[in-house]
């Protein structure tokens, strides 16, 4: 069966789902993207295949590019985890045998009578869409016919954060007995990501042991109002990092508040750190961590209640400590790359005789 990935830029779980697929028997796996990307991330027996950068939903150098691969790598089935590599895709595959799969990450709405969502998504010639929360799920079938929707929460390796812990860091000017938490994530101009609520938190916590790091672009008005709070010198920004995983490491507790999220990678980084997680009961994410296992789940919303979680944690470090071992082991246990290796091969399969 060959199979012919299109995507700008894809992310490691694919890369090593692929990686797995490549070394079956019955899959050969072609990876079509722009070169820059692709050689840094082929894995296994995966053979790279050069595609000009795809720059909108319809490319007439990366449709022609697509076709002639399809014909003469004789593909069956085309995965593109992107809405511009699926477009594409769909075109430059009319009239041959190779069939569609896409990919939905997130919980963004559709609309039925928008026509670009038939470029992608609701396109008839999509044969298959592969979900990545039951929640997602859920709402296409609004759409789609449920034969056609399969749900895969993409795993976590803790070998993906080796590094890291290699080289572990802190934000200066924190105790050494402080209590430790975190936020990691793009918040400018996102008031979904609800980094108000938890500095809201901190405010009522009031709590001169505990310390919070916000790593990622932030807004304005979200460090004024950490600045001119009564725990202005237990807050610490320190904006968009590339090394952001190694202060999970130093931490001992990671918060995620937002309203809205599809199925945060960060929240798989902090457990395979050993990090408990405090996470909003929101779609998607409220389905990564176990609530009185590894972790706690808080209203939305609701820094109060996001201020007694956290206080009760730090009251009671037995719990904190089975949270963080629980927590490791449920990303080994729960989020393996072949497990999902395996369900992939059994979906491209189906799909093939069918």
């Amino acid at each position: 069966m060959n199979i012919l990935l299109v995507y700008k830029e894809a992310d490691i779980a694919t890369y090593k789902m692929l990686e797995g697929l490549s070394k079956l028997e019955d899959f050969n796996i072609y990876i079509a993207s722009p070169q820059s990307y692709t050689d840094k991330n082929i894995y296994g027996n995966c053979t790279p295949l050069d595609l000009p950068v795809i720059t909108s939903k319809f490319n007439w150098n990366v449709i022609r590019a697509l076709r002639k691969i399809i014909k003469t790598y004789r593909i069956d089935l085309i995965y593109s985890p992107s809405s511009s590599g699926l477009s594409n895709a769909l075109f430059a595959s009319i009239g041959t045998r190779a069939k569609n799969i896409a990919y939905r990450g997130t919980q963004a709405k559709l609309k039925r009578f928008d026509p670009t969502y038939y470029l992608g998504i609701l396109n008839p010639a999509v044969e298959h869409v592969v979900c990545e929360t039951k929640d997602i799920e859920e709402y296409l079938s609004r759409f789609i016919a449920r034969k056609r929707l399969t749900t895969s929460t993409k795993p976590f390796d803790i070998d993906w954060i080796k590094e890291a812990v290699r080289t572990p860091k802190q934000a200066d000017d924190i105790p050494d007995d402080a209590f430790r938490c975190i936020y990691i994530g793009a918040t400018k101009n996102r008031p979904f990501k609800g980094l108000t609520d938890l500095i809201d938190a901190f405010i009522l916590l009031d709590d001169p042991r505990v310390h919070l790091t916000i790593v990622g672009e932030y807004g304005e008005n979200d460090f004024q109002l950490a600045q001119q709070s009564k725990v202005s010198a237990q807050i610490h920004f320190l904006g968009q990092r590339s090394d952001a995983i190694s202060f999970l490491v130093t931490s001992q507790l990671f918060i995620l508040p937002s309203h809205r999220d599809a199925s945060p990678r960060v929240v798989r980084e902090a457990m395979a750190c050993s990090v408990p997680c405090i996470v909003t009961d929101i779609p998607g994410a409220r389905d990564l961590i176990i609530d009185g296992v590894t972790g706690l789940l808080v209203p939305p919303s609701s820094p109060q209640q996001m201020a007694a979680s956290i206080r009760s944690l730090i009251d009671n470090p037995e719990r904190l400590e089975a949270f963080a071992k629980a927590s490791r082991e449920h990303i080994i246990q729960d989020f393996s790359v072949k497990a999902y290796t395996d369900g992939f091969a059994t979906l491209f399969r189906s799909i093939k005789k069918a």
